[in-house]
């Protein structure tokens, strides 16, 4: 594959209810960007608009550079972090109305293959974990 085949791996919960705060207590990792449902709503740069969130949304970030195919394989970095997760709160989210899923973006003007195993498919499933993928190509 080629140097310019990355892809960034983020992790994202979305809930009617419960806060932002109480999200992020379960999860340790750096917060990309979070909202309370209820919350003023605001532009990335801070401005007020119109409006409250009517879900939480949260997003972490997993690691800090984007990975290279070449170098890191999706299905073990996913498996990896499964490993790592409480899924017995991850399923009470969607239980309780919310969703969790993984984003995977991909970048690359070359062709990509990667698979998710069995097992993964298996271990996402019990966590209630969905999969996203967000595919951004050359030229």
């Amino acid at each position: 594959m080629s140097e310019t085949s990355t892809f960034r791996l983020t992790f994202h919960v979305s809930h009617p209810t419960i806060s932002a705060s109480k999200i992020e207590e379960n999860f340790d990792f750096p917060v990309r960007f979070s909202q309370s449902v209820g919350g003023q709503k605001k532009t990335k740069n801070g401005k007020v608009l119109s409006g409250n969130y009517k879900f939480t949304n949260v997003s972490f970030c997993l690691h800090e550079s984007p990975l290279s195919f070449d170098d890191v394989s999706v299905d073990a970095l996913i498996k990896n972090q499964l490993e790592i997760y409480d899924t017995k709160y991850t399923a009470h989210l969607v239980e309780s109305g919310g969703s969790c899923n993984f984003l995977l973006g991909i970048f690359s003007s070359d062709n990509i293959m990667f698979e998710l195993n069995h097992e993964v498919i298996c271990m996402l499933s019990t966590a209630k974990i969905n999969m996203k993928y967000d595919f951004y190509g050359g030229q």
